[in-house]
């Protein structure tokens, strides 16, 4: 079943206060692997398979150190739920239902 993930990543010790690109090309590693994702203001949410996802942050975590970031938080959330299967679209319309 699929997992679904929300995944920040905060490069610090750069050169400028703006780190879009580093995100950006952090973002771009996802397309390596077969996870859906979508891309929102404060983070990324996938969906995938949990040791797809885990492989997919950890190469996105080396961009950031490749473009000169001295450190980088990570902050993920994970829901695996295993009674029935979730996805993005799943967990946006149950949401959007009850509103």
């Amino acid at each position: 079943m699929a997992v679904v993930a929300d995944i920040a990543l905060i490069p610090v010790g750069t050169n400028s206060p703006s780190i879009s690109r580093m995100l950006a090309d952090s973002v771009k590693v996802l397309e390596r692997f077969d996870l859906t994702y979508d891309v929102t203001s404060t983070g990324t949410n996938v969906e995938g398979d949990l040791d797809t996802i885990l492989q997919a942050v950890k190469a996105m975590e080396e961009v950031p150190f490749q473009e000169g970031a001295d450190r980088v938080v990570i902050l993920l959330k994970l829901d695996d739920r295993r009674d029935k299967a979730i996805s993005l679209d799943y967990e946006e319309q149950s949401l959007e239902e009850k509103l």
